[in-house]
């Protein structure tokens, strides 16, 4: 790994780009509190007048995880606008400017009902309990943190052998709550294309939300954005495909920093060579 790319802070890169697009879980927060020195390189950014977003693979509206933001210490003053999964999987369920959308019409059978209850347009879809009366099915995760693969193989086996197509509102795998690993929506949408079922995923690494990152922030050019996440899979392929430049942070879901701060350079470049993705810069955590 080429040393110069390891930051000590993201004050190194700060003068170089217009715009600062950030995942959320695993980057700024662990799910249960912030991390700490994201709050001030939040205002490092703002007091040069960068431009900041959130992007996240969240299947929750932005105004869930803006409530959210703000009650670990984030408010709006440190960002100018957010992206998420779930926002984006309204919208185009709402909008249907996407032919692809066509697909998802008629009963639908949701995986987490209860706990992402705002992922589809109020009064529009016939919702079903039960996934041999749907015509469709809305991934949106687990319905509750502890489920999973097994909880779902029977109901994802039935769904693939009827040739329902899943939308999937998150495609990540896997997230830490805190020391404890969950399962996504992306877990069972892997499993459900494994099974011969049709999946159509909406967030990263996809290039729509990457545009409308650049559509929030009014910066036409992706080369002036840099995109910081902690997820190789995501946020650096995602950023990789859409032009911006990436920095990953280290100590999140790949663990790639000890608890020093020092980065694991050989089996970064192992993974960004598995994955065929490739962080332009690296930071052990999102300090200023």
């Amino acid at each position: 790994m080429h040393r110069q790319r390891v930051l000590s802070g993201i004050r190194a890169i700060a003068e170089q780009y217009d715009g600062y697009v950030f995942d959320v879980w695993g980057t700024v927060y662990d799910g249960d509190q912030v991390f700490p020195g994201v709050i001030e390189a939040l205002h490092a950014l703002s007091h040069l007048g960068k431009k900041v977003a959130f992007l996240s693979n969240s299947p929750q509206l932005p105004s869930v995880v803006a409530t959210r933001l703000a009650r670990i210490g984030i408010d709006g003053s440190c960002y100018d606008g957010i992206v998420t999964s779930g926002g984006e999987t309204n919208s185009q369920l709402s909008g249907r400017t996407d032919p692809e959308m066509e697909r998802f019409r008629g009963r639908v059978y949701q995986t987490g009902p209860n706990r992402f209850p705002d992922t589809l347009p109020k009064d529009t879809f016939q919702e079903v309990a039960r996934i041999d009366e749907a015509d469709w099915i809305l991934n949106a995760g687990p319905n509750s943190p502890p489920e999973t693969l097994a909880d779902y193989e029977e109901r994802l086996r039935i769904g693939a052998a009827r040739g329902l197509p899943m939308l999937c509102a998150n495609p990540d795998c896997t997230v830490f709550q805190g020391v404890e690993r969950h399962i996504c929506a992306g877990a069972l949408a892997e499993r459900y294309a494994a099974l011969g079922g049709h999946v159509h995923p909406i967030g990263k690494p996809f290039q729509a939300v990457f545009d409308r990152c650049r559509e929030v922030l009014k910066i036409a050019n992706p080369a002036r954005l840099v995109m910081i996440g902690d997820n190789l899979e995501t946020d650096i392929l995602g950023a990789n495909r859409a032009g911006f430049a990436a920095l990953l942070i280290a100590s999140g879901i790949h663990e790639l920093a000890d608890a020093s701060g020092a980065v694991n350079g050989p089996r970064l470049n192992s993974l960004e060579e598995q994955l065929g993705a490739r962080a332009d810069y690296v930071l052990a955590t999102l300090v200023a």
